[in-house]
Parts: structure tokens; sequence; C-alpha cells
């Protein structure tokens, strides 16, 4: 009897991998320069690049992997550089079309890999502006500079004359001027703002194989007219009653190299400040006249402050300005309404009287001094009472072993109000 033997068949031994062409294209910075982006499983053995005209479709190079060498990454994994720049006939845009083999013999055909920009790429040298700070007066820049390109054959840096340059202002373009032979260019622009100003070269169809470039921006300030206020009126700290009104002046000035002079046309507002903090009230609106004055104002103050004038243009050439006058202090009226002083039995004597503050305010404190006087002449303080909070702000008091002689109640000047005497009484023995 014959053995039938059966078997299982050999794991079949791993798939390979063919190369893996990532991407071609022009080297930053260095557009002739070829480079090439390759995986594989095994060490990259073989590299040929073909480059064909976009425009064409012809083959017009070449690039063996003896040109190449690997510039970053591993010999599996890398980037691979041709060691020199290519030498093509024509500018222009061209295909690139790479055969890729590794050390496991696998091979691959990538017919688009990508793109080779043999451009020439624009490159300016000394670009300045003839200032970095401007002023009201003087608001022109002028911008010099030379416009070169790098040949991607060679990089070698060449004029490039006769090509548009666009002088941009933040990132605008306010002028465009054209290179003379030597690539050099000069032109100006107007400046009304703190800005950057730059040299672009943007697509020309005239010359349509230099790719944009732009030169470093430059930062431009400003340098503001300095504006000051001065206060004809109130020229001085005061004391007013509550209710009576003050008139206000002042003229706005601005700095020359000749000195300060009156600046016309400025427009801003007048408040009134009160010095607690916190509540102010707009007194009036203003255009600068030719002699730098305001319009006159007049205000009745509620509270004791000062007047702010402020002045703001919308040119940012011209700095905003403001000042304070000198405080006004506003006093609301207090007065003794009554007052008497009367001999007790016991010798004392008795005072009472009350008070009125007739400017709707009352203080929260009223302190009544009671003095005495031999002579109705010199005062001095017997006792302080307190009035009341009610009506007529009533207050006594009881004086023991009061000597004969002259009374009155006297109320001491606060922040907000005057001070007050009462009529005097003589009371005998």
């Amino acid at each position: 009897m014959a053995l039938l033997v059966t078997g299982t068949p050999a794991a079949n031994a791993a798939e390979a991998q063919a190369p893996d062409v990532r991407w071609a294209h022009s080297a930053s910075g260095d557009l002739g320069t070829l480079e090439v982006g390759i995986s594989s499983d095994s060490a990259i053995t073989g590299i040929r690049a073909h480059i064909v005209s976009a425009a064409t479709q012809q083959e017009v190079a070449v690039v063996e992997y003896e040109a190449f060498g690997l510039a970053s990454g591993t010999a599996d994994n890398g980037v691979w550089r041709t060691k020199q720049p290519l030498d093509l006939a024509h500018l222009g845009r061209y295909d690139v079309r790479v055969e890729a083999t590794d050390a496991d013999g696998d091979r691959t055909v990538d017919n688009s890999a990508g793109t080779l920009a043999y451009y020439v790429a624009a490159v300016f040298e000394g670009v300045r502006p003839d200032r970095t700070e401007i002023d009201t007066d003087h608001r022109q820049v002028r911008v010099d500079g030379t416009l070169k390109g790098r040949w991607p054959a060679t990089r070698e840096l060449k004029p490039l004359a006769d090509h548009r340059v666009d002088l941009d202002v933040d990132y605008w373009t306010e002028n465009t001027v054209r290179t003379d032979v030597e690539g050099h260019f000069s032109g100006t622009v107007t400046v009304n703002d703190a800005v950057s100003v730059q040299a672009v070269y943007r697509h020309d169809n005239a010359n349509p194989y230099v790719l944009y470039g732009e030169s470093e921006s430059t930062q431009i300030d400003i340098r503001q007219v300095v504006t000051r206020w001065t206060f004809q009126a109130p020229a001085e700290a005061r004391t007013i009653d509550f209710g009576d009104e003050v008139a206000v002046t002042a003229t706005l000035e601005r700095e020359t190299p000749q000195g300060w002079v009156p600046f016309e046309g400025q427009s801003g507002g007048v408040l009134y400040e009160a010095s607690s903090g916190g509540n102010w009230t707009s007194v009036g609106y203003f255009t600068t006249g030719a002699d730098g004055k305001a319009a006159a104002f007049t205000h009745t103050p509620g509270e004791t402050g000062t007047f702010r004038m402020a002045s703001h243009s919308d040119d940012p050439f011209i700095a905003s300005a403001s000042a304070n006058s000198a405080e006004i202090t506003v006093l609301r009226a207090s007065l003794f309404t009554s007052f008497s002083a009367t001999r007790t039995q016991d010798r004392g004597v008795h005072v009472e009287g009350s008070m009125d503050f007739p400017d709707n305010w009352t203080p929260a404190d009223i302190p009544v001094h009671i003095q005495y006087s031999r002579d109705g002449k010199r005062w001095t303080d017997l006792l302080t009472t307190q009035a009341g909070a009610g009506d007529g702000h009533a207050f006594s008091a009881d004086i023991a072993d009061a000597r004969a002689g002259y009374f009155r109640a006297h109320f001491d000047k606060t922040e907000s109000f005057r001070a007050a005497t009462s009529e005097v009484v003589r009371v005998s023995r």
C-alpha cells in the first residue's frame, strides 16, 4: 500500500516595495537646483530625472544619479539634491519625471513627480528710505535701491534693467518706478501715518521669467506737532458762591522752530470735573480761531472742581492736548435764623437757636460753637453743640456759672459751606 505524503507550501517572501518618489522641485532660494524626495524598503541606488518643457512637452535634459547627493535623511528615506544647478538653455517651467531604483532592484517611474521653476529670482540690495521719521510738513519719503536677479544656472546676481518696482506703504502700492541700466531705482511715496515702507517686484508680463521679490521693510515713525493749552480765565484759584457763573477762555498753541504760536482750526470740548472725582459736566464744544482761542464759555459749577480743555485731531501728525484750570471752590450758604441767650435762676446761661442752608444741601454734621466775649470784640469758644437734622436745624445748650458779657453762635467754614455767625446777645448778671 502506497503512502501519500502531503505538505504545507513555504510562506511567500515579503512582497518587495518599489521606491516611492514623493516629490520633485526646485530648491528653496536656489531655483536651478533640483531636489527629489524618495523613500523605499532599501537604499536608493539609482535616480534619473527627465526635465521636460511644460510648454512643448519636449525633453531638454536628463539628470543621472551621479549628479545627485543625499542632502538630508537616509539612503532609504531622504532628500536628494543636484550637486550643481542645472544648466538649461531657456528659462521657464519644466515638468520633472523621475526613475528611481533601490538596492533590491525594484524600480519606479513617476511621470508627474513635480516641477522645476527655472526662473530668475528677484533680489533687492541697498534699499533705504531717506528718512525714518516724518512730520506734518515733511510727508514725502524717497526710496532708493537696486534690483538684481539671481540666475538659476550660475546663481550669479545681475542687475535687472528697465524692470518695474512697486514702492509699497503698509503693503499697498503707492508708486511704481523703473530701474536704470544698473538696476538702480528711486521714487517717493507720501506717508500719512506711522507705516512700513518696502520695495516689491511683482510679476510683469514684459519679464515673465522673473519671480516675485521684496526688500526688508522699514518702519517710518511720526514726529507729532506738540500742542498745549493756556487758560486766560479762570487764571487762578478762586472761591465762589453756589449759583455764581464762571467765564472760561483758553488758547491752544503749537510748537514751531520759532516758538509757540496760536493753533487755528482744532476741535475739542470743555468739561467741568468735580474735585471729589467721578462727576463731570459737558460745558461745550469748539473749533479754535485764528488766535488759537476756543469760544468763550460760561458755566455755573455745582461743586468744587476744575475746567478741562481738550483737543483732538484726526490727523495723526498732531498731538492731542488737554489741561485743567485752577480750582474753583464752590461754597453754599449757611446762616443762623435765630439765636437767644438768657440768664437762668442758677446763675447759668441758656442758649438756643436755629440754622438754615438755603442752597438745597445740608452738611452731614452741623457743629455749632457757642462763643463768649467780655467786650464783644475778642471771642472764646465755650462749648460745641450739634444742630439737629430736622427742619430749622435747632440747637441749644446750658452754660453753668456764666459771667456777664456777650454770647453768639458760630458755624465754621467747610469744604462745601460758608461760615456763619449769629447775632450777638448781651447777658447781664
